[in-house]
């Protein structure tokens, strides 16, 4: 199928990394800590905002995540890992994942109460939500890896906080 004309002439109009960065600032996205141990029983974790359901039917997500970090590194098919979508009062360890404190590697575990889950991944307490997920499936594209994640579990909050958000270079608030 041919691309129609109007989305040619968009194709061949480049626009530089920066020029993009500003615009996705415009885009207010949910603030996520995925974490996963790796082979070795190292702890790795992540900020993340690039994060979404993908399927119901089979519960499914996609987390993306930037190659130069570690933890894209631990990313495999079959691994295990979750999301916690943080809640608005765990800005600080937004933060830290996010390498805003100059903590890293497990260091950055610290930040929060991390416990394991029956299948040895590590779970936020007083996250909004916690999905357990297995990589179904690893895609590279740019500068970016996307985890297709089978959704195993999920844990819910007790609902009493709202949900952590950032857009425009700041923090906020969803209630």
């Amino acid at each position: 199928m041919a691309m129609p004309e109007t989305l040619m002439n968009l194709a061949h109009a480049p626009t530089g990394p920066a020029r993009f960065r500003q615009g996705m600032r415009c885009l207010v996205g949910s603030v996520n800590v995925i974490a996963l141990q790796g082979l070795e029983g190292s702890l790795f974790g992540v900020t993340a905002t690039a994060v979404c359901s993908l399927s119901a039917e089979p519960p499914s997500l996609i987390a993306c995540v930037n190659l130069k970090s570690r933890l894209s590194e631990a990313l495999r098919p079959g691994a295990g890992f979750s999301v916690n979508v943080l809640a608005t009062d765990q800005q600080k360890i937004a933060q830290a994942f996010g390498g805003q404190t100059g903590v890293a590697g497990v260091a950055r575990f610290a930040f929060g109460e991390w416990h394991r889950s029956e299948h040895d991944i590590p779970l936020l307490a007083g996250a909004r939500a916690s999905f357990e997920c297995r990589v179904a499936e690893i895609s590279d594209f740019g500068s970016h890896r996307t985890a297709f994640g089978l959704v195993t579990d999920v844990h819910l909050g007790d609902g009493t906080s709202g949900s952590l958000v950032f857009g425009d270079g700041r923090y906020g608030a969803v209630a």
